[in-house]
């Protein structure tokens, strides 16, 4: 009687967390022109074009939460500075920046030749971190 209590638990317990990570995957909402500026990142990080898509079969919500790093933790501030380019978003590897953010606060960051600027968002409200 005990064995079979414990068996049904088990189940239940399974079966909740696999609904709870469905779930989570369909709560990061991703956009799908930042996914195709951004793909290369993933891609590249993670076995290239021959790689890369047994790893993201295999890996469900770390690709959403990579994806989500990768495209929404930062956005760009258009004409923050007078001179300059405008800045193409596809061109930022945001890792790069990643010692520059902060805990609680946005962090500006002004790239050399662009007129627009990057804002990471606090870490504290970061899904996802490398």
């Amino acid at each position: 009687m005990k064995a079979n209590f414990k068996i049904l638990m088990l189940s239940v317990l399974i079966g909740m967390s696999y609904l709870s990570f469905s779930q989570q995957i369909d709560e990061i909402k991703l956009n799908p022109e930042k996914v195709k500026m951004f793909f290369p990142y993933i891609e590249w990080n993670h076995g290239g074009p021959q790689g890369f898509p047994a790893w993201k079969s295999n890996n469900k919500m770390l690709y959403a939460q990579e994806m989500w790093y990768y495209s929404e933790s930062f956005y760009v501030k258009r004409n923050a500075f007078n001179n300059g380019l405008t800045l193409n978003e596809s061109i930022i590897d945001i890792s790069r920046f990643e010692k520059q953010r902060k805990q609680n606060e946005e962090v500006i960051v002004s790239l050399p030749g662009y007129r627009d600027a990057l804002v990471l968002i606090p870490g504290n409200k970061l899904i996802y971190k490398p």
